[in-house]
C-alpha cells in the first residue's frame, strides 16, 4: 500500500490511513468483478499486497480474533459495546438498495470470508440512507468516523454501498507520565521549527539505527496484544516515503533491546482520502465506467453500473496513556457517465476567454480559494 501512502504525502501535512481495509475492500471487490476491469484491479493489487502473505487461514483467524459479526447490530449500543471490549475490531457490511440482488456466489464469499453482513436501505431517500451508513460506521469506529457518506453520495440509482471499518484502542506497555510531558520543538524543517507537547520516559525497548538507510527505529509495545507501534525517524535529508518503502520485517531483524529516553509528540488528528482519484492516478479505471464487468456482483443490469466513489476517512490520537485509531471506507455502485479522462482542477490553473480568433479578452490563473 506504499503506493497509495507516497501519493498521500504529497497532498498533506499529516497522513492516516489503513491500508489494511483498503486492501480488503479491494480484494472484496475482486471476488464480483471480471473481465479488463478486474484484471486492471487484480494488478494493482499485486503492487499493494500486504507484506505478510494473506492466506484463507489467516482471513480465517482475522476473523475469529477481531471481526465484529456479520449480524451484529448497532441498536441498544451492542456494537459499540463489543468495540470497547476489544484492542482491535473490524466489522464489514453490505447496504443493498430495496429490491436489488446480488450475486449468490459473491454474497456468500463475502460472508464467509470477511464476516458482512447485509442491510436493506432505501436510497431514494438520500437524507435516511446516509444517516443509516453513517450511524453503522460510528457504532463500528466507537463514533470516531462520524460522516463518511454524504446525501449527494447516494440517490434512486444507488444499488449498494459496501463499506469496512477498523477500531483500536490500547495502552502502553510503558505508559508515559504527563508530568514529564513538555513544550518542546518540533522541526518540520531546518529553518522552521514549531511547538508540540513532548511526552518523555526512559524504557527498555526494541530500538535499532539503520545505518544504511540513517534510520532510528523504535518498537513500542502494547499491553495484553501482539500489536505495537513502530515509529521510523530519519535522519532530516532522509525521505518519509522512502523510509515506508522499508520491509518491515528486516527493519524488525535489526532491532535489539536497549534503555532508551524517548521523546514522542502527542497528537491528534484525522484524514479523509479519495481512494477514487488515487485508483484513477495508478491507472485503475475500468470499474468506474458503466460496463459488464460487474455482473459478478449484481444480478441484473450490471452493464448500466459502476464504481461511483470510493472513499476513506481515518483518526488517530496518541496520548500518554496509549493509543486510539479508527478508519472506515465507503464504495459505492450506482449509475456512472462513461468517460475517458477527468480533468479535476483542484489545484492552481491558467485561465483565459478568448473570441474565436484567439483573442484573448481576459487571462488569469487560480491559486488559492477565497
Amino acid at each position: 500500500m506504499n503506493i497509495i501512502f507516497s501519493k498521500l504525502l504529497e497532498q498533506f501535512p499529516n497522513v492516516i490511513e489503513s491500508p489494511f481495509l483498503i486492501w480488503e475492500m479491494l480484494k472484496m471487490l475482486c471476488v464480483g468483478i471480471k473481465g479488463e476491469s478486474g484484471i486492471e484491479l487484480r494488478t494493482f493489487l499485486k503492487l499493494i499486497e500486504p507484506e505478510m502473505e494473506i492466506t484463507d487461514r489467516h482471513l480465517e483467524e482475522l476473523n475469529l480474533r477481531y471481526m465484529l459479526p456479520a449480524n451484529m447490530e448497532y441498536t441498544n449500543g451492542h456494537m459499540k459495546t463489543a468495540a470497547n471490549q476489544r484492542i482491535l475490531t473490524i466489522a464489514n457490511r453490505i447496504f443493498i438498495k430495496s429490491g436489488t440482488r446480488l450475486k449468490g456466489s459473491f454474497l456468500e464469499t463475502l460472508q464467509k470470508q470477511y464476516s458482512c453482513g447485509v442491510q436493506e436501505v432505501n436510497f431514494g431517500e438520500r437524507h435516511q440512507a446516509a444517516d443509516v451508513i453513517n450511524k453503522w460506521v460510528r457504532q463500528a469506529t466507537n463514533e470516531r468516523i462520524t460522516g463518511i457518506i454524504s446525501p449527494n453520495d447516494v440517490g434512486v440509482d444507488t444499488q449498494t454501498v459496501l463499506a469496512n471499518a477498523i477500531y483500536f484502542k490500547a495502552k502502553w506497555q510503558h505508559q508515559f507520565d504527563q508530568i514529564d510531558t513538555r513544550q518542546r520543538e518540533f522541526y518540520i524543517s531546518a529553518e522552521q521549527s514549531l511547538p508540540v507537547a513532548m511526552m518523555n520516559q526512559t524504557m527498555t525497548v526494541l530500538y535499532g539505527y539503520l545505518q544504511e538507510h540513517q534510520v532510528q527505529v523504535i518498537k513500542l509495545p502494547y499491553r495484553n496484544t501482539d500489536l505495537a507501534m513502530l515509529v521510523m525517524l530519519p535522519n532530516e535529508a532522509a525521505d518519509l516515503a522512502q523510509v515506508a518503502q522499508l520491509k518491515l520485517c528486516d527493519v524488525i531483524d535489526q532491532l535489539v533491546f536497549r534503555k532508551v529516553d524517548v521523546h514522542l509528540p502527542r497528537f491528534t488528528f484525522n484524514c479523509t482520502v479519495n481512494v477514487h482519484n488515487l485508483l484513477m492516478e495508478c491507472g485503475v479505471r475500468g470499474i468506474f465506467h458503466a460496463n459488464q464487468d460487474l455482473n459478478g456482483i449484481l444480478t441484473e443490469n450490471a452493464s448500466n453500473f459502476g464504481i461511483s466513489k470510493i472513499i476513506q476517512q481515518a483518526y488517530i490520537n496518541v496520548t500518554e496513556e496509549g493509543t486510539e485509531a479508527a478508519a472506515a471506507t465507503a464504495c459505492c455502485i450506482d449509475g456512472v457517465v462513461s468517460f475517458e479522462e477527468q480533468f479535476i482542477a483542484n489545484r492552481p490553473f491558467y485561465f483565459c476567454i478568448k473570441n474565436s480568433h484567439n483573442l484573448k479578452l481576459f487571462e488569469g490563473c487560480f491559486r488559492q480559494p477565497i
